[in-house]
């Protein structure tokens, strides 16, 4: 979801790092913030990409509008995140 310079989207797969290794899983993260600020702290990007068409969209009355996502792995320092430990 966006609006303006603003998002907010959830997350396929997410990891606490911890002392510079992958440490827990967290799930159901969504992580929100403005934009251009979030794109300026990607601190590291993995060669890790993953293109996922299998999604749609029912958005303004677009029912079975076809969407894809996906990304590389990323290290973003100063994100707002929200979820809950797989604990």
């Amino acid at each position: 979801m966006t609006n303006g310079e603003m998002f907010t989207f959830s997350a396929g797969e997410a990891w606490m790092i911890r002392n510079g290794k992958l440490a827990e899983p967290v799930r159901d993260v969504t992580l929100s913030g403005n934009v251009f600020k979030t794109l300026a702290n990607i601190e590291a990007i993995g060669n890790d990409f993953y293109w996922d068409e299998s999604g749609g969209c029912g958005k303004g009355g677009q029912s079975g509008l076809a969407v894809g996502c996906g990304s590389p792995s990323l290290r973003i320092k100063d994100v707002v995140v929200g979820g809950d430990s797989n604990e």
